[in-house]
């Protein structure tokens, strides 16, 4: 690969210390495993819902991901320690304009049909995804490949920016510079998949090349996957991975179901969260425990009254106590987040205040915007989807708060997921609960993919010309500190416009059996474990 620019490094003493930070976040991944390693046996999985679907041009949700990931490979992939290394691909060069991505494919890589892998499938597959008639919902990760905008609206036949020397090699040429583009090439949509798979049943019966293969999904009860023993990776150990599914995010029950022996890991209930430092657990599970690269955060409409005026979304923030929610209610170890962007992501700034507790500043905002103590703002329903103690008594704690400024909340619980996402990305719902986890480490992960104007996540409605200008200059922008500076100031632009209250960031609090080995966590989470690496011990089972 073509070295980076590596001056800014010298910059300042405050620089180093802060990418040594950064370097100490991801270089603390937690590995368990062990030296004899065993093949054969079923890794049971719980899914607290069933995946909207198992095409990676769709994925937007958190229970796709853990399923397709073990099907799919692309290009890259991200490392234990979340830095981009070869998948499909075994080199790779980028030109020194930025723009001109070459990568040389490894011979031999099989689908799950038995056909190989061309560099005319990379090409079939990211076309597809900027075809307006698949009407992919992640359309904009690609829109910075040359000609990809001419395609998607109807102007060319082909993508220019996407073409094969021969079969091995791909070139991937872009408009412009684009920062995080090799890590968009890791994400779970940049898998490859053959064409002659495609049809109706595609999402439902996926084809593509990762360590398992697709065996059955019934809904509401299990996606079953088998062991691809011709995996260019290496032959997984376990035999078939058992994804059990529990409709209605059933955390107790899974957690129930994990001290029977029901399931191979889970994570730890909320208000379980000092089993960690049990010692009793610490002998009979292996415990991880770290913070992840997330975002929970409570989400007002902008295009619903009243949160279309900023000062009423900015006297919400103020009215919630967030602080006291997170130490006394969420708990588990989680972290009170003043901005949008979590410790380990470049862009992060420990300084930046947020929004303190004052009721009195919240109550002359809405006295500003028109609604003296509430007046003239009807009552709003909040809307979650989990059904978990914790975020219960936190959507109650937000109902407590707000009518201490006069606005009445109604808490609303949907069935499952899909209703869920349905009412939010329809933009029905006034004010909801929401998290956000990192699918690559970089902060346009965060504020591009959840505030630009274009972004279909952004699912509160909110738009600002200048915010969106500052977010493309920052994808652009190559040199490493001008882009957190840039990060630092859309942070702070989206903070004062106030569309969401950052609540916290989650820490990734996980049980495994005493007999799984082989465990490779990273800050991503369980989204990103690579199941293929894991081996049971059948003799402790």
């Amino acid at each position: 690969m073509m070295r980076k620019n590596r001056r800014f490094c010298y910059r300042s003493v405050s620089t180093i210390v802060f990418l040594l930070g950064l370097l100490f976040w991801f270089f603390n991944v937690q590995t368990v495993s062990a030296s004899q390693e065993k093949y054969g046996g079923e890794y049971r999985i719980p899914l607290s819902g069933d995946p909207l679907t198992l095409d990676p041009a769709f994925y937007t949700d958190i229970y796709s991901f853990n399923v397709a990931e073990n099907l799919f490979d692309g290009l890259v992939q991200f490392s234990k320690d979340l830095r981009v290394v070869p998948a499909i691909a075994k080199r790779w060069k980028i030109s020194r304009d930025h723009r001109t991505y070459t990568f040389l494919l490894r011979k031999g890589v099989k689908f799950h049909n038995g056909r190989e892998v061309t560099a005319d499938d990379f090409i079939f597959s990211f076309t597809r995804i900027l075809d307006p008639k698949t009407k992919s919902p992640v359309i904009s990760l690609f829109l910075d490949i040359r000609g990809a905008k001419m395609f998607y609206e109807g102007k060319a036949k082909t993508v220019a920016g996407l073409s094969a020397t021969d079969p091995y090699t791909l070139n991937i040429e872009l408009e412009r510079p684009f920062a995080p583009f090799l890590s968009i090439l890791a994400m779970i949509n940049a898998k490859v998949v053959p064409k002659e798979a495609m049809g109706p049943d595609f999402a439902t019966h996926p084809v593509g090349t990762g360590p398992f293969r697709f065996h059955s999904w019934e809904p509401a009860k299990n996606i079953i996957l088998e062991n691809n023993p011709a995996y260019f990776g290496g032959k997984p150990f376990l035999n078939r991975l058992y994804f059990r599914i529990y409709p209605n995010v059933e955390w107790e029950k899974i957690f129930s179901d994990f001290e029977k022996g029901l399931l191979d890991q889970s994570l730890i209930p909320s208000h379980k969260y000092e089993l960690i430092s049990n010692p009793d657990y610490k002998n009979r599970y292996t415990v991880i425990s770290k913070p992840g690269l997330n975002l929970v955060y409570i989400a007002m409409n902008s295009a619903l009254k009243p949160f279309g005026d900023r000062r009423v979304r900015q006297a919400v923030s103020y009215a919630a106590d967030t602080a006291t929610i997170v130490s006394e209610i969420t708990k588990r170890g989680s972290v009170p987040a003043k901005g949008v962007l979590p410790p380990g992501i470049a862009g992060f700034n420990p300084r930046f205040k947020g929004y303190s507790y004052d009721p009195r500043k919240a109550r002359e905002l809405l006295a500003e915007a028109g609604y003296p103590g509430g007046k003239g703002i009807p009552p709003l329903e909040i809307w979650t989807v989990s059904k978990s103690e914790s975020v219960k008594n936190e959507i109650l704690a937000y109902q407590k708060y707000l009518a201490d400024i006069g606005i009445q909340l109604i808490p609303k619980v949907a069935t499952n997921w899909k209703e869920f996402i349905g009412l939010v990305n329809e933009k029905k719902v006034p004010i909801f609960y929401m998290a956000w986890y990192a699918d690559y480490p970089d902060a346009d992960n965060f504020l591009h993919v959840l505030f630009h104007s274009e972004s279909k996540t952004n699912r509160m409605g909110y738009s600002d010309p200048e915010t969106d200008k500052l977010l493309e200059q920052a994808r652009k922008e190559m040199d490493y500190m001008t882009r957190v500076k840039l990060y630092q100031e859309i942070e702070k632009r989206v903070m004062q416009d106030a569309p969401i209250i950052c609540q916290h960031i989650n820490s990734f609090n996980y049980l495994f059996q005493p007999w799984v080995n082989g465990i490779h966590m990273n800050h991503l989470g369980a989204i990103y474990l690579p199941f293929q690496k894991i081996w049971i011990d059948s003799e402790k089972r």
